[in-house]
């Protein structure tokens, strides 16, 4: 080890040492942080910290001091900044994966257009769901695939086939919308045609692409297929509900509403380990099947294994066989036991999250004490400015999301992006959650220098 890993790491000892001083009883103040950092709201980052760190129950604690001694195995870059989430500034975010994620799709769009199956299920990862409707079809094994394809790349001459022998697909798009370095967002968009030249339409896909245990390969996707005749088409209500929920959802956090925050009245939950993205239409018998990559990387595990000086603990992949969680009625639970939620920081996160938004007392719960990273209080957050509907079709869209925190005096605090589905509830004739591929920092003001 360096001399500089060696000193990065006993800054981050001491910035979590001073991060639960408030809370254990130490008053110490990190010189290294207190040299290089000015007054943020009156005081020095590190007595930022510490004052926010007052307001956490013992779940939280707990859970940081887990964290603190969790194993990294992605080496951490060399400006990370202590309490800094890692962003995509960092080249480790992107220079492995996302050629990874385009050289496995590219080879998957190849398979299937090959009507290869055997190639198709190598880059794919098991259990592994995909929407080609509004519910997800799931495949726990290769087995489960072989004898019964998804529609849209079985080719066969039956009269209810949607891929007929003789077709092609030629590809329009292949596009980066998220990406961590274990979990990539794609768009693929490919025209379809028949034998003869006719253009049958266009299909309009999201994938999500991660590393298992040290593989590469599709865990979800989602594809919207689209006739020849219906191109171009706008569906303006999924792009006003997108929109619409992702505002209410943000300005739900600034103005502290409890009920909706917490779904006490069936609103969002963005907070940290929730998301958009849930599915369903409540539990029961009725619950509409939902698919998600989930746990770690995600909100929760960004933020707080940056509290804890672990900013790379997230993207550990070692043991992990599944990012994929399925939701809803008559779903193999064992589907659910692969997952990379099961682990022990995963299972305290999902501990915590009660308390995340409001605390048992009612008051404000751990996720506004410590939001504000290294940069002030947290004071709101907007929708992220760019936030768009990439694809529609009557009952299902694909949409890039996200939202951007600030201060209360309006000061530029992080940015995360995700990609998710939407589906159209024909029963209540409302736009909802389907599933989310992943989520992306892309960028933590917690890694600037103070000007």
């Amino acid at each position: 080890m360096s001399a500089d890993q060696k000193n990065r790491q006993s800054n981050r000892r001491a910035f979590l040492g001073s991060a639960t001083a408030g809370v254990f009883g130490a008053a110490a103040i990190v010189p290294a942080l207190a040299q290089r950092q000015g007054p943020i709201e009156g005081q020095t980052r590190d007595a930022l910290r510490r004052d926010m760190m007052t307001a956490i129950e013992e779940d939280v604690k707990h859970d940081l001091e887990v964290r603190a001694k969790a194993i990294e195995e992605v080496p951490e870059p060399k400006n990370i900044r202590p309490g800094g989430m890692l962003d995509a500034r960092f080249p480790v975010y992107y220079k492995t994966s996302v050629p990874e994620a385009m050289r496995l799709l590219t080879d998957y769009f190849a398979a299937f257009n090959d009507r290869d199956l055997n190639a198709v299920a190598r880059a794919l990862h098991f259990p592994y769901a995909t929407y080609e409707g509004t519910e997800p079809l799931i495949f726990k094994t290769a087995e489960e695939f072989f004898r019964n394809p998804p529609p849209s790349i079985h080719e066969s001459g039956g009269p209810d086939s949607q891929l007929r022998p003789g077709t092609y697909d030629i590809m329009d798009v292949l596009q980066l919308q998220t990406f961590n370095p274990v979990n990539v967002g794609l768009e693929l968009c490919y025209t379809r045609y028949r034998a003869d030249g006719y253009r049958i339409g266009i299909n309009q896909g999201i994938y999500a692409i991660t590393n298992n245990d040290g593989k590469w390969g599709i865990q979800l996707s989602s594809v919207i297929f689209t006739p020849t005749e219906y191109i171009g088409i706008q569906y303006r209500d999924a792009v006003e509900a997108h929109l619409r929920q992702g505002r209410s959802s943000m300005a739900a956090f600034g103005d502290h509403d409890y009920d909706i925050l917490t779904g006490r009245r069936g609103g969002p939950n963005d907070a940290p380990g929730g998301g958009r993205g849930r599915g369903g239409r409540g539990g029961g018998a009725n619950a509409r099947k939902s698919a998600s990559i989930t746990g770690a990387p995600g909100a929760t595990s960004f933020f707080l294994s940056a509290w804890a000086g672990k900013p790379m603990e997230p993207y550990n992949s070692k043991g992990r066989k599944s990012r994929l969680a399925v939701t809803g009625t008559g779903v193999d639970p064992e589907i659910n036991q692969l997952s990379a939620s099961n682990y022990e920081i995963a299972q305290l996160d999902r501990a915590i999250q009660p308390s995340n938004i409001v605390t048992s007392k009612g008051q404000p719960g751990w996720f506004y004490a410590m939001a504000g990273g290294g940069i002030g209080h947290y004071g709101y957050t907007n929708t992220l400015d760019d936030s768009k509907v990439l694809h529609a079709g009557p009952e299902k869209a694909h949409a890039l999301g996200g939202y951007i925190r600030y201060t209360p005096d309006n000061v530029f605090i992080s940015e995360t992006r995700s990609l998710g589905i939407m589906i159209y509830d024909k029963r209540t004739g409302v736009w909802g959650g389907g599933g989310g591929l992943g989520q992306s920092i892309r960028r933590d003001r917690t890694n600037d220098p103070e000007s």
